[in-house]
């Protein structure tokens, strides 16, 4: 702008008429007068004389601003164009002449003491007057936020002035900039000597909005907005503008120490009183909802007015005072806690509580802790309902119903409820899963009753699903047996629920009574899933045997149509048989009992085994007839039976086929081959069941080995002429033998997996080893003590040895 005018031409000389109007010169007026001395000084040659320029800079420049930021001026602008480049041309050419005529230093010493005047002269006796008025300190807050807005716009205005300053002999000499002198000069001179009475009202006058009273967020913001920049002005030398002070990366300095210590100093102190108020007056949920809603308002607070460093900072305390002292009293408060909570599932409520003890040191344990005690709880209720129930039935002399799956059915509804809680509401946080893990793992692991542990009724749960007693699509059966798994999965004696499983499928493929071979194989690849390909080996053979014996069978049919077409068959070979061949291997194993055929069973048998002995000459097969059953065509009291039975059963009954007297049981047991244990089930099955097709003598509900004679019940009568004809199985202590086996299945994956780690290791201490087998043994949980034992057999077998020089270690013997 100097070089602008100064190069500009001189047009003549103008004369003005003052025009006054009430005692003022108008703005228009003045910059005229401005312009013509400035032009004429710009051509003349020769230096404007120091006290004739500043007098007129002052006068009408500096003068003019103070008065219209202090409201004393009808003019809103302090200057158009035409004073702006008046001004700035005379400060120009006070400052462009060397040697003698250059005033810069002068001009910048007097700028620096005019706008130190302006601050001594009108701001601190406005502010010392109103420094202690009524209304919690607001009219100093507007008075400082007034002065504060003023002095911005001051110091802006006289960067422009003197903007010649900044770019010559301030970047020259090294000193602070007109704008750093502004700022610094405020600093010294206001924020000093006023910080803590600003201070203190901003307090109070944030704890009267947190109590409801109406404050203006701008006049706060105004304030609050002083403590980080007086930070960089205390510091700073060379900021260039107002707008650069503003848009730098503040120094918090100031801030910290003269603000923000002592609010959030005193917003402790608020919410402690609040806190103590809240926890009389209300319940968990009433508090965390104010707690809520106070958490809220902070953010608010430091997004309308607060510094953002400050938003981290402020939230810490206030959850501190209101949820980190008390969390323990507010999660296990007995009448309105986290368990009252979960018990009424209260979902608005429950997800409030995670969302705000997450944020709180240790929130989430005390929480996940307390779940885990109320799942444990609610597990325990249904536990102990079941042993109400079955010591109900021991006193009424009544037997317990195996099927019964009302527990199993109400921990599957538990899990799915708090599984859904943990997924939906606590957003799957692995402190809730592992709780959630850790309760049912001791429900699960502690039986209902002493005949029927959990093990065997989560077996017979998926029994029922995949038999088809439920009667479920194809999608529920899937969906159930998702369910069962989980429950699995919670289970130690995983090897002794495999055992019973095995036992169960047997069953229902043998007896063809699966909803679907679909639905068998997609339960194995579950299980398979959860504890590796291992643990359904022998599973995946039978569902793999019975697809292949069906095709064998059609075979064999096949090859027996054909024979009887052509004649090439006996007589007896006219009845319907059809065989199941198994791999020994994988089904469970049967204790073999021996049975003296009929002719017309003898012939088919020998006529299958000369059959299959062709096609397999290197296979040895061993028939089960426990396993087998057999449908008995037979006419009673004039009406045609179709009976489903046992081969052991058809064969006794047989026995009374061409006799119409009677026999005793040693007969019958001798015409058969059966022992007496099995002829025992047998007749009971026959003489005393359901379905009585004989008569016997003595009691109607026992079987005499000595006394009893049996014959043919010729007045059988039944409304149906299809039924099965049950038996009481013949292995009844077959619980017993799975017992055995498993126990002797655990020592052999236990001396497995000592020899694997000692292998690895070469060398290992008692306790180690017992810890890596505990942590590496997956399907049952293994004692201590019988690790003991099976190291101690080890080392009598020579795979390993105790340590020469500390017999507290192993090592491995290659």
């Amino acid at each position: 702008w100097g070089r602008l005018v100064t190069c500009g031409t001189y047009c003549g000389r103008i004369e003005f008429r003052r025009r006054r109007k009430k005692g003022k010169i108008t703005m228009s007026i003045r910059e005229e007068i401005l312009l013509s001395y400035a032009t004429q000084k710009s051509t003349q040659p020769g230096e404007i004389p120091l006290e004739e320029g500043w007098s007129k800079l002052r006068e009408n420049g500096i003068r003019v601003l103070v008065e219209i930021l202090q409201g004393n001026a009808s003019e809103k602008r302090p200057f158009g164009n035409k004073g702006y480049v008046s001004l700035y041309t005379i400060s120009y050419r006070m400052c462009s002449n060397a040697g003698l005529h250059d005033h810069s230093k002068a001009l910048y010493d007097r700028t620096k003491l005019e706008m130190e005047s302006v601050l001594q002269q009108y701001v601190v006796p406005e502010l010392l007057r109103n420094e202690y008025t009524e209304g919690g300190g607001f009219t100093i807050l507007r008075k400082f936020s007034h002065h504060w807005e003023n002095h911005k716009v001051f110091v802006k205005w006289m960067q422009q002035l003197f903007r010649h300053l900044d770019n010559g002999y301030i970047a020259n000499s090294s000193i602070s900039t007109i704008t750093s002198v502004g700022f610094k000069l405020f600093f010294e001179i206001v924020f000093s000597q006023f910080k803590d009475d600003i201070r203190d009202s901003l307090l109070n006058a944030i704890d009267n909005e947190r109590d409801g009273t109406h404050v203006d967020p701008d006049l706060l913001r105004s304030c609050v907005e002083v403590f980080p920049i007086m930070g960089l002005c205390a510091k700073c030398n060379d900021l260039k503008n107002v707008q650069s002070l503003l848009n730098a990366q503040p120094d918090l300095s100031v801030y910290e120490s003269e603000f923000e210590t002592s609010m959030l100093k005193r917003t402790s102190e608020y919410y402690a009183r609040k806190s103590r108020l809240w926890l009389e007056t209300k319940s968990t949920p009433e508090y965390l909802r104010q707690t809520e809603k106070a958490l809220t308002a902070e953010q608010k607070r430091v997004r309308q007015y607060l510094h953002t460093s400050s938003h981290h900072k402020l939230l810490r305390v206030c959850e501190e005072e209101l949820l980190q002292k008390y969390k323990e009293l507010l999660i296990n408060n007995d009448q309105s806690g986290l368990k009252t909570l979960l018990a009424d599932y209260k979902i608005d409520d429950l997800t409030r509580m995670f969302q705000l003890f997450r944020h709180v040191r240790h929130g989430l344990s005390s929480m996940a802790l307390t779940t885990k005690k109320f799942v444990q709880s609610e597990g325990n209720k249904l536990l102990q309902e079941r042993r109400d129930f079955v010591h109900t039935l021991k006193v009424e002399g009544k037997k317990t119903n195996s099927d019964d799956a009302d527990m199993i059915d109400q921990l599957l509804h538990l899990h799915k409820k708090m599984s859904k809680l943990v997924v939906e509401l606590f957003d799957s946080e692995n402190q809730f899963q592992r709780a959630l893990k850790e309760a049912f793992q001791d429900v699960m692991n502690a039986d209902a009753a002493s005949d029927i542990s959990n093990v065997e009724l989560l077996v017979i749960h998926a029994d029922r699903i995949l038999s088809g007693k439920l009667r479920l699509g194809e999608d529920e059966v899937e969906t159930s047996l998702d369910h069962a798994i989980q429950l699995f999965q919670f289970l130690s004696d995983k090897d002794l629920y495999v055992e019973l499983y095995r036992e169960r499928l047997a069953k229902r493929l043998l007896s063809k009574k699966y909803t679907s071979i679909h639905a068998e194989k997609s339960m194995i690849v579950k299980m398979k899933t959860q504890q590796g390909a291992p643990f359904t080996t022998k599973l995946e053979g039978m569902v793999n045997d019975f697809t292949v014996g069906k095709d064998l069978d059609q075979t064999w049919i096949a090859y027996l149509t054909n024979a009887r077409s052509e004649n090439n068959v006996a007589d007896t070979l006219r009845i319907e048989f059809s065989v199941q061949v198994l791999t020994q291997g994988f089904w469970p194993s049967q204790k073999q009992r021996e049975l003296q055929l009929s002719c017309e069973m003898r012939d088919a048998k020998s006529t299958f085994d000369a059959w299959y002995k062709e096609k397999h000459s290197h296979r040895i097969l061993s028939w089960v007839y426990t396993l087998g059953d057999v449908i008995v065509k037979g006419s009673l009291s004039g009406r045609t039976y179709n009976m489903t039975m046992t081969a052991f059963q058809a064969m006794a009954l047989l026995e009374f086929n061409c006799r119409n007297g009677t026999m005793t049981f040693q007969d019958i047991c001798g015409q058969i081959s059966i022992d007496e244990p099995t002829g025992k089930r047998v007749l009971h099955s026959l003489a005393c069941g359901k379905y009585r097709l004989l008569k016997k003598t003595g009691h109607d509900r026992t079987i005499s080995c000595k006394s009893d004679r049996f014959q043919s019940n010729a007045s059988f009568y039944s409304k149906l002429k299809r039924f099965l004809v049950q038996m009481s199985t013949l292995d009844a202590d077959f619980k017993k033998k799975i017992d055995v086996e498993i126990q002797q299945q655990r020592g052999f994956s236990i001396d497995a997996t000592i020899v694997r780690i000692l292998k690895a290791r070469k060398r290992l201490a008692h306790q180690e080893l017992v810890g890596e087998v505990i942590h590496q043994v997956q399907n049952f949980a293994p004692d201590s003590k019988l690790i003991r034992q099976r190291i101690e057999g080890l080392i009598e077998r020579e795979y390993l040895k105790r340590d020469e020089s500390n017999p507290k270690f192993y090592v491995y013997l290659p």
